[in-house]
């Protein structure tokens, strides 16, 4: 249940993103919504850090850190309307290397095991 409900954050994260977009509507609401995603991400990595046991891996932990900035840097963009959105997109491009590219390859290779 624990990892579906976190998962359930990018899902609707990505939902709110394609309405937004087949709507033409403003981003503000999913900028607030981030806020509250991020924060979310930010106790589940203290969490972690906190907790670290054999199923919570350093790599994970980072994970969770990158993306509750990666959501809060939405946040300021989108609804404190903030000009960030090239350093937003590199922080981006690198939490996408870095989370899920590398790590991806890794396991697909199997250098890396999940569990």
């Amino acid at each position: 249940m624990y990892s579906f409900a976190f998962t359930f954050l990018f899902a609707f994260t990505y939902i709110w993103v394609g309405a937004n977009q087949f709507l033409k509507s403003d981003s503000k609401g999913l900028g607030w919504f981030c806020f509250f995603v991020s924060l979310t991400a930010l106790t589940v990595a203290l969490n972690s850090t906190f907790k670290i046991s054999m199923d919570v891996s350093i790599w994970s932990i980072f994970n969770w850190y990158a993306w509750s900035v990666l959501w809060f840097l939405f946040f300021v963009m989108l609804s404190l309307s903030k000009n960030i959105q090239r350093q937003v997109g590199l922080f981006t491009i690198f939490c996408a290397v870095t989370t899920g590219w590398i790590p991806g390859l890794l396991i697909l290779q199997n250098i890396y095991e999940i569990y």
